[in-house]
């Protein structure tokens, strides 16, 4: 009861919080970027949480405390990434030059990503043989069960992370399709068709991350004994 309870205040504080920021804070450009950014950092964190709280505690209590969770830690850190974005908007004096930043930070984060998914699936294949190894032994009883719970450890960590990465380029998807509908009704076309190339890419790349993350889920739900 005492945990439900606790369950019902973070959430009436996540409900609450973001019913501030939509009453007041969207009133500006500025606000409505702040304001995205919680909602869709509160909506990452609370998949993330219901994941880690169901694989953590085995049940849907577990799930919906841990979905809770994350909807407020990743509400917070959502509004503090749209802060930083509304920030280094209001640097540009020019619609092209935000434009032109906007087509390099797809750049950037299409680098980032990419090299993330290369880098995540050499880990996952060496996870998923070490895991694959202790899971044997421990059902051979050749292996104890600290082991293979200190490895399932190593990949919930893992997950954790690459669901983070995976809300940051998910968050700068949503903001670029925002900036390529702007650059279309402003007739930018040359930023225009830049942006739609590269946010093509970045589709094609969280796609690959989205895929990863289930393998990670997938390879902690089988080590959970």
């Amino acid at each position: 009861m005492k945990k439900f309870l606790s369950l019902v205040l973070v959430l009436s504080l996540v409900v609450g919080g973001l019913s501030a920021l939509g009453g007041c804070a969207a009133k500006t450009d500025r606000g409505q970027t702040q304001q995205e950014g919680a909602a869709t950092g509160a909506a990452g964190g609370a998949v993330l949480g219901a994941i880690l709280g169901a694989i953590i505690g085995g049940d849907a209590e577990s799930a919906a405390w841990g979905a809770a969770i994350g909807a407020a830690a990743g509400g917070a850190a959502g509004y503090a990434y749209g802060t930083h974005v509304a920030d280094k908007k209001a640097e540009y004096a020019k619609q092209e030059e935000w434009l032109d930043a906007c087509v390099a930070s797809l750049e950037q984060t299409n680098a980032e990503t990419k090299a993330y998914n290369a880098q995540l699936s050499t880990e996952i294949a060496e996870m998923d043989a070490q895991s694959s190894k202790l899971l044997a032994d421990y059902n051979k009883k050749t292996a104890d069960k600290s082991a293979l719970l200190a490895e399932k450890d190593v990949v919930d960590k893992k997950l954790a992370e690459a669901n983070e990465a995976l809300g940051k380029a998910k968050w700068e998807l949503d903001n670029q399709e925002k900036v390529l509908a702007d650059a279309n009704a402003s007739g930018s076309t040359t930023q225009a068709k830049e942006l739609d190339e590269r946010i093509a890419t970045l589709k094609a790349e969280i796609a690959k991350l989205e895929s990863q993350t289930e393998q990670l889920a997938s390879m902690s739900s089988r080590m959970a004994v």
